[in-house]
């Protein structure tokens, strides 16, 4: 049986774990005041949208994924740059040289895995970061513990501590990861799996590759 945890979403032949949940912040911004923004979740835009802040038509927007990109889109901005490279780290390499000599504004969970912010300001970038949403974790019945020999399939690191808090791990199970870093939070298998392409619809073909 495949497992998906850290995302609502529905696939034939597979059993979503909902395990957490999304409470977005109080935000009081003004996006004209920035040159570029930062996104690498698609809750960050979600908060704007809570808010009822207005999108800049100039502001370049850099983001992570397939998911924030539309979302980002559908919100109106206009200027937007997608990543080559979906893992966090490498994602702040990528959009250096083109922030240099702007502001630049990051939204981000409370709790964060990657280093762009530390990056990004060792690197001389005038960037500031505003908390957008925070990823609290749920406790469910262990009566929805998978059953041994399942693929789990995570979509971010928070989505690696949400299942091990609710269930632990059992030998028998397989891991897929949507990227490195969700990767890097599991240290206690040996049987991970990287997804190629960081999106969830490629985690689950994947993992239907492995039953």
């Amino acid at each position: 049986m495949i497992y998906l945890v850290g995302s609502s979403l529905e696939f034939d032949g597979v059993k979503t774990l909902v395990l957490n949940e999304i409470r977005l912040a109080k935000l009081e911004l003004d996006l004209n005041s920035f040159d570029c923004l930062i996104l690498t979740s698609k809750n960050s835009v979600k908060s704007l949208e809570f808010n009822n802040i207005k999108p800049s038509e100039n502001i370049e927007v850099f983001v992570i994924g397939e998911a924030t990109y539309s979302r980002a889109l559908k919100f109106g901005f206009k200027k937007i740059y997608t990543s080559k490279n979906s893992h966090g780290n490498e994602f702040g390499i990528e959009i250096l040289p083109f922030l240099k000599s702007k502001k630049v504004l990051y939204l981000r969970a409370k709790k964060v895995v990657s280093n762009i912010f530390d990056f990004l300001t060792q690197n001389k970038i005038d960037i500031k970061y505003v908390v957008a949403y925070e990823n609290i974790s749920k406790i469910v019945d262990l009566k929805q513990k998978p059953t041994k020999n399942s693929i789990i399939v995570f979509t971010s690191p928070s989505s690696v501590d949400n299942f091990i808090m609710n269930f632990g791990w059992d030998e028998s199970y397989k891991a897929i990861c949507i990227g490195n870093t969700t990767a890097n939070r599991i240290n206690f298998t040996k049987k991970i799996t990287i997804s190629k392409k960081q999106t969830i619809n490629s985690c689950i073909e994947l993992a239907k590759t492995l039953l």
